[in-house]
């Protein structure tokens, strides 16, 4: 009887002593945009991770008067790192409508950002002889597809503004 009553005492101590975590904060990222987004989040701890999807594509003019400049490689840049180049093979591939963020024709790229839902970045286009045909800033939102199509009337626009 003593051996039952000491280990009932002893389970009841023990019992007693378990602590209940669920009402514990858990602290992550609570914007649901976030690809680091903790659904059990209770207090955000300002750590969001996000991001987006860029294609850059020319259309059919600005592929033309690039070819007819010239122009045997078009490399693009974000934030000042190379993302890739288009090539002169005949002719500049284009598009006459916005490509998909997955087209293997066009470049493609994923930008990643931390703590706000929206970022800014810097793009350039720059032939192989360093020569910057165009150069701009966009504004990225999470979990989308931003397409950038350069056109003949930007390049020239650009040029009549950096004169």
């Amino acid at each position: 009887m003593k051996k039952i009553l000491l280990i009932s005492l002893v389970f009841i101590t023990l019992h007693s002593c378990v602590i209940d975590a669920s009402n514990d904060p858990v602290v992550g990222c609570t914007d649901q945009l976030a690809i680091n987004y903790n659904s059990l989040a209770t207090i955000n701890d300002n750590n969001c991770d996000f991001s987006s999807d860029i294609v850059f594509y020319m259309d059919a003019n600005a592929a033309i008067f690039l070819d007819q400049q010239n122009v045997n490689q078009l490399t693009f840049y974000v934030n000042s790192f190379n993302i890739g180049s288009q090539y002169n093979n005949n002719g500049f591939i284009f598009s006459l409508e916005d490509p998909g963020c997955n087209d293997p024709y066009f470049l493609t790229q994923t930008i990643n950002w931390s703590m706000t839902q929206s970022s800014s970045i810097v793009w350039e286009a720059i032939d192989e002889s360093g020569y910057v045909w165009y150069s701009s800033s966009e504004v990225i939102s999470p979990n989308e597809c931003l397409n950038i199509r350069l056109t003949t009337k930007m390049i020239k626009e650009f040029h009549n503004m950096s004169q």
